[in-house]
């Protein structure tokens, strides 16, 4: 049998959590509700705009009841602000145009006296339910699924402060072109990031523990805009083409490997190394029964190998 569902697996899924059991008795009395609630998937039609999330909670009427959460969206001097304290950041730049979500990026609002996640006075709660409490579990099990979807794609917080993920990029490359400070390099598309840019103590901090973060990767439509971006090593400079022919192989062989729909058991045993089958339901997004069935192939195949007994079982990958 699979674990229990769990919600918050990135750093900004955890955030969200903490952020509402940091507001008070009343939600920390419902959340647990809520979460029973959620992992039932009773949560439906989860709609994230700017300033509101909507959803429809199924509860034990026949109808669902209608759940709306709003927050205070930033104001357009606020993100202009914001977008100048991220772009004059070589880092938070950096990882932001990747498509990733900075870490301390909360850190960089506070300067400016904001953050991405709500506080007591902002944050306001409504559900159609006759339960007088406010939250009441139908709301709780919406935050619930919200951090969970925000685990899969965390552009949806800035969209819920009113900057959605191509405004805010736009916006951030715009910022990052027009500066004019000498210690800033300019990160685009189509020009090389000098090599004294790259500092790796920072780039490896801010990968942050990576152990919980499910992906769904996607194939790059251009993968030698990589090697356009970072530029040759001076020594091959002269074997550019031939070195473009080799990043483009690189990544359709990372692509294979990565591709959950090719082998996930493989790959997520090679993610996760011993593990039980539970785990690898919960990561791969199959049942059990799915796992165990390709666990069998896998071990007629020799790429598997097993270790202990009953709920001790643990499976290996061979390399």
């Amino acid at each position: 049998m699979s674990g229990p569902q769990r919600f918050g697996l990135t750093w900004w899924g955890q955030r969200w959590i903490e952020a509402l059991e940091a507001l008070g008795a009343l939600y920390a009395n419902r959340l647990p509700r809520g979460r029973t609630y959620a992992r039932k998937g009773a949560v439906e039609q989860l709609e994230v705009q700017p300033g509101t999330v909507t959803a429809a909670v199924q509860g034990t009427r026949a109808r669902p009841y209608r759940v709306r959460l709003t927050l205070p969206v930033f104001s357009d001097a606020e993100w202009d602000a914001i977008v100048g304290s991220l772009a004059a950041r070589l880092r938070h730049a950096a990882e932001l145009l990747d498509g990733r979500m900075p870490e301390d990026v909360d850190d960089v609002l506070a300067e400016h006296g904001l953050s991405l996640f709500p506080t007591a006075r902002e944050l306001t709660t409504r559900c159609s339910c006759p339960d007088v409490a406010n939250p009441c579990k139908h709301v709780a099990a919406v935050h619930y699924v919200l951090a969970q979807s925000f685990d899969a794609d965390p552009f949806l917080l800035p969209t819920l402060r009113g900057r959605d993920r191509a405004t805010l990029l736009a916006a951030l490359r715009a910022a990052r072109a027009g500066s004019d400070e000498v210690e800033d390099v300019e990160v685009a598309d189509d020009g090389p990031l000098p090599r004294s840019a790259l500092i790796a103590r920072e780039l490896f901090t801010a990968a942050g523990d990576l152990t919980a973060v499910t992906v769904r990767p996607h194939p790059p439509e251009d993968p030698g805009a990589v090697l356009r971006r970072l530029g040759p090593p001076p020594e091959l400079e002269a074997a550019e083409p031939a070195l473009q022919q080799l990043v483009r192989d690189a990544a359709e062989r990372a692509w294979d490997l990565l591709d959950g729909d090719a082998d996930p058991v493989a790959n997520a045993l090679l993610r996760l190394g011993r593990t039980s089958v539970a785990q690898l339901a919960e990561l791969t997004g199959r049942s059990p029964d799915e796992v165990r069935s390709e666990l069998r192939r896998l071990r007629e195949d020799g790429r598997v190998e097993v270790s202990g007994r009953g709920r001790g079982t643990r499976y290996r990958l061979v390399e």
